[in-house]
């Protein structure tokens, strides 16, 4: 179990901290004891935090990130997860994600050179939540970056979200002049 501040920009397998070309600042995940980091090459992929990544064994245990917040309080959570090839065999990973005990998403990689992406907003239920990688059914859980956002006052107020979170489960583009991330 490993502790991060409350606005978290991580760089997962990185070794530095940087700013990126929109102002955000990025931190490796070096206080992470466990899983192996690694260097990945993405034609057409330049942003610094999809060149690392951190890597896990396929194997019967959970691995977590372990993230302060505030109890209470609403969040965005972010994880990314670029493959890259990272292992050098071509074999797609597939593996779950969830927070704590609750589980959030299944990440199936179909394309070496296509970053998922997986949201969720959530209230806090107490001063730290945990982003576990785990169930690995083929290839090695891994991730490239998490990202945690503190949301102030009400806005994603939902009368059940003391039980539940939260899902992105599309996002349009409605007339941006590129697709570049904002």
């Amino acid at each position: 179990m490993v502790k991060f501040a409350c606005f978290v920009s991580l760089d997962c397998g990185g070794d530095k901290n940087f700013t990126d070309e929109i102002g955000l600042k990025w931190t490796p995940d070096d206080k992470i004891t466990y899983g192996d980091k690694s260097t990945i090459s993405v034609a057409n992929e330049t942003r610094k935090q999809y060149t690392t990544l951190r890597h896990f064994p396929a194997d019967s245990r959970k691995y977590c990130y372990t993230l302060d917040v505030v109890s209470r309080t609403r969040y965005l959570l972010r994880a990314t997860f670029l493959y890259g090839n990272f292992d050098n065999n071509n074999v797609y990973p597939k593996f779950d994600i969830s927070i704590g005990a609750t589980d959030w998403s299944t990440i199936v990689i179909s394309d070496a050179n296509t970053i998922e992406v997986r949201e969720i907003i959530f209230l806090a239920s107490s001063p730290t939540v945990s982003v576990c990688l785990s169930n690995a059914t083929t290839g090695q859980p891994f991730i490239s970056t998490l990202e945690l956002r503190q949301f102030n006052g009400s806005v994603y107020y939902t009368f059940f979200e003391e039980d539940f979170y939260l899902s992105v489960s599309a996002r349009i583009n409605f007339g941006a002049e590129s697709d570049a991330p904002v």
